[in-house]
């Protein structure tokens, strides 16, 4: 699953970039009405499933971690209290280090897709759809390295919470009881 879930954030990623590159013939085929529609519509129509991929693997990243975070706590039950503690902070460090780079790349996919109307529309100049498409495109970026690097982590753990736990206290003295 966490494969799965890569790949559509590095494929919503390369979407951004091959819609963003796109987006850049739009100008120069503005002053011919004809070309621009097609144009048009062809940025448009790269864009609709960009940010549909990127609404689905990034709202999938968040539950993913929800959901497995469930079960290691279920794993963990039986667990003495302080390896139990330690196997709990390092998922609340995981859900951290995942959350804030999903949920902005969410929003950041939204905000330039509806700027990208605004800016056709010419209800903003067309810089402000650029910057939002730019910023897209770094919180993808922000999003799979991060991503990248939890997904191992949670891995480790769910596979062993046990010696996770005691990684983590034999790391942290002043932990233990």
């Amino acid at each position: 699953m966490a494969v799965a879930l890569l790949l559509t954030t590095a494929l919503a990623l390369a979407g951004f970039l091959i819609t963003s590159v796109q987006g850049f013939s739009v100008a120069p085929a503005a002053s011919i009405p004809q070309l621009a529609r097609v144009v048009v519509g062809r940025h448009v129509g790269l864009a609709i499933p960009t940010v549909l991929l990127s609404l689905f693997s990034q709202s999938m990243v968040i539950f993913y971690f929800v959901g497995t975070g469930k079960l290691v706590k279920l794993a963990i039950q039986g667990f003495a209290e302080p390896e139990r503690n330690a196997v709990l902070r390092a998922l609340a460090r995981l859900k951290m280090r995942t959350s804030p780079p999903a949920t902005l790349a969410l929003l950041s996919a939204i905000a330039a897709f509806v700027l990208g109307g605004a800016a056709h529309t010419r209800f903003v100049p067309r810089w402000v759809h650029d910057a939002s498409a730019a910023a897209a495109v770094l919180t993808h970026l922000w999003a799979l390295a991060a991503e990248w690097l939890a997904f191992a982590d949670n891995h480790a753990l769910m596979h062993d919470p046990r010696l996770w736990a005691r990684r983590a206290l034999a790391a942290a003295p002043e932990a233990k009881p």
